[in-house]
């Protein structure tokens, strides 16, 4: 099934120069909430691989398998569908390079505080400090031709809230390279499109993703909880379910060469455009 993004990218080109190569696998795990409607506990796997300017996630969720690849000089992102055998591609034109992207329709308010707490603590041998974060997303504001007015009714007065902290590691192999993609990709619009087509999307995840670009570290742990606020049918049935836990934990990280073919749509593939 062809998957609309429904937005293009804003991307400006970044001219530094990196000297290595990083690959970065994350486990995340999903529990309550929604997930227990089936049965079990949900464990995507992300491998994200950074060259440059360039960055490739491979993401397994089970049924779901995808990959993206950003490409923060020429203002491209690629959607890979490996079930489907098809490449997605976005592009910015280069006359819009500089301009904000305008807000895709139907997208909810969110708003997002990240800050530092002071303390700090050894994980895997590695030193971290925390930091907290909350964002809150307004569900009444979801509209769009996606969504049937029946539903968009029922998220009237529902709110998603998200809290938890993150643990964020300067000191690891290939810290410098990952910094400073994350701040380029993060002063763009590509972190939310990433965020949107990674088969496993929580609402507000792509504009927390833009607050951690702006750290000075690599989110080595993270551990949020999201809770629904609010008044009607959907709201109530939610908190019923019960809050939803997100665990996202760094297991491996490596510098070791990353090749340039994996930063293009394999052969065979269908490109839709």
């Amino acid at each position: 099934m062809k998957r609309s993004l429904g937005t293009l990218l804003a991307v400006i080109v970044c001219a530094a120069v990196l000297q290595a190569d990083v690959t970065l696998v994350q486990t995340t795990t999903i529990e309550g909430g929604m997930t227990a409607m089936g049965g079990q506990n949900m464990s995507p796997t992300m491998t994200s691989r950074i060259k440059g300017m360039k960055a490739r996630t491979d993401i397994n969720a089970g049924p779901v398998q995808l990959a993206t690849i950003a490409d923060i000089a020429a203002r491209q992102v690629i959607v890979l569908r490996p079930d489907q055998k098809t490449a997605q591609i976005i592009t910015q034109p280069a006359s819009g390079a500089d301009a904000p992207p305008a807000p895709a329709p139907g997208t909810p308010k969110v708003d997002t505080t990240v800050a530092p707490t002071g303390r700090s603590q050894v994980i895997d041998g590695i030193k971290c400090s925390e930091y907290t974060f909350s964002t809150s997303i307004n569900m009444s504001e979801m509209s769009g031709p996606q969504m049937p007015p029946e539903a968009a009714a029922m998220m009237k007065d529902v709110r998603m809230i998200l809290k938890g902290s993150m643990w964020v590691a300067t000191e690891v192999p290939g810290a410098a390279e990952y910094i400073a993609f994350q701040k380029a990709a993060g002063a763009t619009d590509l972190s939310s499109v990433m965020a949107g087509v990674s088969g496993v999307n929580v609402p507000g995840m792509g504009r927390m993703m833009k607050a951690m670009g702006n750290l000075n570290g690599m989110a080595y742990l993270t551990e949020m909880t999201m809770t629904a606020e609010g008044t009607g049918q959907m709201a109530e049935m939610m908190q019923q379910m019960g809050p939803m836990k997100i665990t996202t934990k760094v297991t491996s990280i490596n510098t070791d060469a990353v090749s340039d073919d994996l930063f293009k749509v394999p052969e065979g593939y269908t490109v839709i455009k």
